[in-house]
């Protein structure tokens, strides 16, 4: 996994071969053939490797009730942002290889994506009940989906395929990028509501 990670660092997923993959390892081919039935079989491994480096940025991500009480909500989601981006980015060549073969060979990772995003939700829906004397929404369920759908989609897209992409319009990086996504989430958490 770790000459994987390496190679992921240089080249895409589609463009390393077994044959690559074991001379960075510094085994034979057969070893690899013999542990794995074929490239494919390495994407559970890469989103299990995902899974829990995202579940260590969510631990330091991490902020106290009381000093959460005490912030500025749009100084706090602008902190959040910056920190999820940067972890993206850091993680782009891990996540790349995921998405991208989670998308195109759904069988692969199957529903686990679908725990990621719900312990996601629990966590925003945490975050939501602890500030909700100073946001405008009430349906905080729905409100913590639309955090997590407006962060996500930004944050990866940007990062994943920057100018390939939808964040070719953004001519915005780094902190800057992740300030304004924080800000139209901000925005977005203090509108009042409208009468239907």
């Amino acid at each position: 996994m770790a000459a994987l990670e390496r190679l992921l660092r240089k080249k895409d997923f589609d463009d390393i071969g077994i044959a690559e993959l074991a001379a960075e390892a510094g085994v034979a081919v057969g070893t690899v053939y013999r542990r794995f039935e074929n490239k494919e079989a390495l994407v559970p491994l890469l989103f299990d490797l995902w899974q829990a480096r995202s579940q260590t940025q969510s631990a330091h991500a991490t902020i106290e009730a009381d000093t959460l009480a005490k912030m500025d909500l749009r100084l706090l989601l602008r902190q959040q942002m910056r920190a999820a981006h940067r972890f993206i980015l850091e993680q782009a060549h891990i996540l790349r290889a995921v998405y991208l073969q989670g998308r195109l060979k759904p069988h692969l990772i199957g529903d686990d994506w679908k725990a990621l995003w719900h312990e996601a939700r629990k966590g925003n829906l945490a975050f939501l009940q602890l500030v909700s004397d100073h946001i405008a929404k009430r349906d905080l369920e729905r409100a913590a989906d639309t955090m997590i759908y407006l962060a996500n989609t930004a944050l990866v897209e940007k990062a994943l395929f920057g100018d390939d992409g939808a964040g070719y319009v953004m001519a915005l990086d780094g902190d800057a990028f992740a300030d304004e996504i924080a800000d139209v989430i901000y925005g977005y958490l203090v509108l009042p509501e409208l009468e239907t």
